[in-house]
């Protein structure tokens, strides 16, 4: 029986990695894969939690031999590592089966067939098959989670073999649920879950007690990997977000303090994002999963209430969390909810075998094995990044079309500067341009990071750096402070940073920022930012040059890189029409049309151009 799991478990996990290379990205994707290639690569600290486990293990990836990219290494360690989540997701679906079906007859069909059919409707669930496409901290953290509950739940089993002996696994599980927290610390939405196991299994009693203090120390053996950020940060790495040194740098670092305001901001909030769940839920498992998951807590209601507790637990404890978080890019915070769903699949599955007779039992294997089919042609689509070149070519657009040593201010992190990150300082690609993220202007860190990369930019306005530094000593300590003040001591000194640049160094703006940001300068379309000009200097449109890919890739970031393409090219075509220049135009508006199809203001200036050659 060992064999046939082992071996139906490695075949999820391998159906799923072919999958999953079909999908992967070729290269940078949005959001944060770009800092996190450049954590991995220079070793490095990522963005609050700090992901120790995951920059080590990134560092060890990108060593790789065989010559390929640092980030096409690092998203095919996205594959492996959600395709043995799939894996152990079986394992874990099979010792919970042993949990529910306790001395009735095991077979190949009733143990390992509704597992392996249930990990495959996991595995190519959305947001699960997502992780395997780009790189990220949530496919380890998927990976840990799974490994680690696998673990637990084998130590179960061993206790009930010999209740007189502690089972080893258990002080492995506590270890890995230590490294599940120094990759991610949502980890601990699983933790309420695991102690109602652990209270209603070994009791609180002195011995409960006791054992509780020895799993501790393997669980904080695993989570001591968080000395590494202090450690790293005090030799000045080149990604050195938060500069963990000191003990409050460190602890607001791990606590992820700078997102405390996002956190349980209101009843609309919450709804918002439990709507956005409810009505996300039958994109992420095909609704026929849904009912068969609905299915699954009939079963466990009748055989096994303990487990559905602990199921309803996480889930619910995962659930809470998330929707109490007020972010856009939330799928990721309900991974744990869709590994619940996806085990009351796998029961919904024993439920269904358990009221057919012998001979319909084939045609209900048969119609197991058709939802992940359902889900693989469901879903592709929506994960499908194989020819995703978006977030590669916008950056090289904005780069390649910068004047030497230029200053760029701007904050769209989720397909520019977090990108740039990785182009620059892993790549060596335009290694004169500085990329200034205008709102990390608003933490202390910040400016310790570019007192060392950047020191004449603090240099010149050290006066302006102070007064705001002053305030936002104030505003990150939770003292009293006036908003108004630090809001303008903020303004006064992006604009000092601006006025001091501009005079040696061609400067530029994003689209995104503000009008209020170097004001007194003109803003003339430059290829897809603005360039600040003062208005004694002549200022003359100029083509850009821009190489653009289609993807199949359709979601809310993709259609916001075209918007800005669209937007900053007829900008520019416009100037270029106004001077004269009617076939510099036309091309221009030529790329729009081919970006954005159905951008009306690109088809009225296309006919308008067409009519004025035709005049010439």
């Amino acid at each position: 029986m060992k064999l046939h799991e082992n071996a139906v478990a490695a075949f999820a996990g391998v159906v799923c990695f072919f999958v999953y290379r079909t999908t992967m990205a070729p290269g940078l994707s949005f959001i944060d894969s770009g800092e996190l290639a450049s954590v991995a690569t220079t070793l490095g600290i990522a963005h609050p939690t700090g992901y120790p486990l995951f920059s080590l293990l990134g560092r060890i990836v990108v060593m790789a031999p065989g010559g390929l990219e640092e980030i096409t290494l690092l998203n095919i360690f996205g594959s492996l590592v959600t395709s043995l989540a799939v894996v152990f997701f079986f394992k874990c679906a099979v010792r919970m089966r042993a949990l529910v079906v306790r001395g009735e007859e095991r077979s190949i069909l009733g143990d390992l067939l509704p597992a392996l059919a249930g990990s495959l409707v996991f595995g190519l669930s959305t947001t699960v098959w997502t992780q395997s496409a780009v790189i990220e901290v949530y496919a380890l953290h998927l990976f840990l989670l799974l490994a680690m509950l696998s673990t637990f739940l084998k130590a179960m089993r061993d206790l009930r073999a010999d209740p007189n002996e502690v089972p080893r696994g258990l002080f492995l599980a506590s270890f890995l649920l230590g490294l599940g927290f120094a990759n991610h610390m949502t980890t601990i939405l699983i933790v309420p879950a695991l102690l109602f196991l652990y209270v209603r299994t070994w009791g609180m009693q002195r011995e409960g007690v006791i054992l509780l203090g020895k799993l501790l120390l393997f669980f904080l053996l695993g989570l001591s990997l968080y000395l590494y950020l202090p450690l790293r940060a005090a030799s000045q790495p080149v990604m050195d977000w938060g500069h963990p040194v000191s003990f409050e740098k460190f602890f607001w670092h791990v606590s992820g303090k700078q997102y405390r305001s996002w956190f349980f901001s209101g009843f609309e909030s919450a709804g918002n994002q439990f709507r956005y769940f409810t009505s996300n839920l039958p994109t992420e498992f095909h609704w026929v999963a849904c009912v068969v998951a609905l299915l699954g807590i009939l079963y466990l209601l009748r055989r096994n209430r303990q487990l559905l507790y602990f199921l309803g637990i996480a889930g619910g404890t995962c659930l809470f969390y998330s929707i109490n978080y007020d972010i856009h890019d939330i799928d990721s915070y309900f991974l744990l909810v869709y590994v619940v769903i996806g085990f009351l699949v796998i029961f919904g599955f024993e439920y269904l075998r358990s009221v057919v007779t012998e001979r319909i039992v084939p045609w209900i294997v048969l119609a197991m094995f058709t939802i992940p089919v359902l889900q693989y042609t469901g879903n592709r689509n929506e994960v499908d990044e194989s020819d995703n070149f978006l977030v590669h070519d916008y950056t090289m657009n904005i780069l390649n079309n910068l004047e030497r040593n230029a200053v760029v201010f701007s904050y769209q992190w989720d397909f520019f500067v977090s990108p740039s990150l990785y182009y620059q300082r892993v790549r060596g690609v335009r290694p004169d341009v500085v990329v200034l993220d205008k709102e990390l202007f608003r933490r202390s860190w910040y400016f310790i990071h570019l007192e060392r990369q950047v020191p004449w930019l603090i240099e010149r306005s050290k006066d302006k750096v102070d007064a705001f530094l002053g305030e936002l000593y104030k505003f990150e300590h939770d003292l009293p402070y006036n908003p108004q003040v630090i809001e303008s001591r903020f303004v006064g000194m992006i604009n000092d940073f601006i006025e001091k640049t501009v005079e040696d160094r061609p400067v530029y703006v994003g689209p995104e920022v503000e009008v209020e940001f170097g004001s007194r300068h003109t803003r003339v379309p430059e290829g897809l930012l603005f360039r600040l000009k003062g208005s004694e200097r002549p200022v003359l449109a100029k083509k850009p040059e821009i190489f653009y890919r289609k993807a199949k890739i359709e979601n809310p970031y993709s259609r916001l890189i075209k918007t800005k393409y669209a937007q900053m090219l007829m900008l520019t075509a416009l100037r270029l029409r106004d001077e004269g220049m009617f076939g510099e135009a036309s091309e221009i508006v030529a790329k729009v049309v081919e970006i954005e199809p159905a951008f009306q203001p690109a088809l009225q200036m296309r006919q308008q151009l067409e009519s004025v050659q035709q005049m010439r």
